[in-house]
């Protein structure tokens, strides 16, 4: 049981360097791939969520989950974001560009390990969500009945720049999330935030069909931590 938590974590970078070369060979549909990331994102929550219920929590833990982490929520949206590139750019440097995103993602898990770990808010976008974000784009340009305008606004140089630089600047900020990773399930102080942001997720992904929420869910995040935690501590620090 005491190393329960350290295979799923491993599985997890299993998968994510499964995915990367997936991602690069190109042979495999997108939703497929999306759903290995998937995978990897529910092994994330239940080793962290084990660890902490059963109090198996260790430094080693830790460090893994931050390994593990930078392939699959690091290395996976700047190669995504680079294959988005790769669509419209006829600059052969510019797709490189989203791979800062793997940068981006390197220097928040770094800090993260050298910070005081709260329970209750993470201070910037984590990189599971990040990745969630990155990935709905390339799955939304895929969507079989997309609207030409959605597509033609996505696959543009300026809006991958922009969301390039969004995305490293989200990652890093100092705004304070909602910790989503359970201790219990509870339905009081912090955990009504997190079952109202299931909730709305999942009533918003049922009439946006599907990964069309995604960007919406992630406002709806940093609107409902904005409250959840309050406007002065989202200044503090």
């Amino acid at each position: 049981m005491r190393i329960l938590p350290n295979i799923l974590t491993l599985f997890n970078l299993f998968l994510g360097c499964i995915i990367t070369l997936l991602l690069i060979e190109g042979n495999l549909p997108m939703e497929s791939i999306s759903f290995l990331i998937v995978l990897t994102l529910f092994l994330d929550f239940m080793d962290g969520l084990i660890a902490r219920k059963f109090n198996l929590e260790s430094k080693l833990g830790a460090q893994l989950d931050s390994l593990a982490d930078l392939i699959s929520f690091g290395l996976v949206p700047g190669i995504v974001m680079y294959k988005l590139f790769m669509e419209v750019s006829f600059d052969p440097y510019l797709p490189f560009l989203g791979f800062t995103i793997t940068l981006a993602s390197a220097y928040r898990l770094a800090i993260f390990n050298l910070s005081h770990t709260d329970l209750k808010y993470f201070k910037g976008l984590p990189t599971p969500a990040n990745t969630l974000f990155i990935l709905s784009l390339m799955l939304i340009i895929e969507l079989p009945n997309i609207d030409s305008f959605v597509k033609e606004i996505i696959l543009n140089n300026n809006f991958l720049i922009i969301i390039t630089a969004l995305s490293c600047y989200l990652l890093n900020s100092r705004f304070k999330l909602i910790n989503l990773k359970f201790v219990d399930f509870k339905f009081s102080g912090v955990n009504k935030y997190r079952y109202l942001l299931i909730v709305l997720s999942a009533v918003l992904f049922i009439f946006l069909r599907g990964v069309l929420s995604i960007p919406v869910i992630l406002v709806i995040y940093y609107m409902v931590s904005y409250f959840a935690i309050g406007r002065k501590k989202m200044k503090s620090h």
